[in-house]
């Protein structure tokens, strides 16, 4: 699954840790994902790095701060995969060395495939949820069974779909 609009609240580039808030509903979706067998992993693309707005370290903590959100509530991914990649250049403090067109970033199926690869899934048998065109189309690109668009920032749309899918 995506993760900005998707798990947390899209407030633009998050660059703040402050500025991360789990959507509605979000913690038990997840949990009905870790109770299913399937696996909750999160496939991101952050930009932010590439143009230098955040450095790993503040993203690391970010993750960990969605990771204790989600744990107070019994849930918890699997793992994480991020896209730091943005081809444009231009930008102030940009970091050159992710300044490239790259396989993982959403809509390319990177992300999905490394994940795949790590965690032994069929593809043919995942879904992908995400709130935009590039999130669907990754999933479709990944040979995913199922890609599915929710609405940005919706509260209970993870759950929603999450219900929809175990049902």
């Amino acid at each position: 699954m995506d993760r900005d609009g998707t798990i947390n609240k899209y407030v633009g580039f998050l660059r703040n840790i402050d500025d991360f808030e789990l959507i509605d509903g979000v913690a038990e979706a997840i949990r009905q994902i870790n109770e299913s067998g399937y696996l909750a992993i999160v496939v991101t693309n952050q930009p932010v790095i590439a143009r230098g707005e955040v450095s790993w370290e503040e993203l690391n903590e970010i993750h960990k701060k969605m990771a204790t959100l989600l744990g107070k509530k019994g849930a918890y991914v699997d793992g994480i995969y991020i896209c730091p990649h943005h081809p444009d250049k231009g930008f102030e403090g940009e970091r050159p060395e992710y300044k490239i067109d790259c396989d993982c970033r959403k809509p390319k199926p990177g992300l999905l495939l490394n994940a795949a690869k790590d965690f032994n899934i069929d593809l043919s048998q995942s879904i992908m949820i995400g709130d935009s065109d590039r999130d669907v189309e990754a999933g479709i690109n990944a040979g995913c069974k199922s890609s599915i668009k929710i609405e940005s920032n919706e509260d209970n749309g993870l759950l929603n779909a999450i219900r929809t899918i175990l049902c």
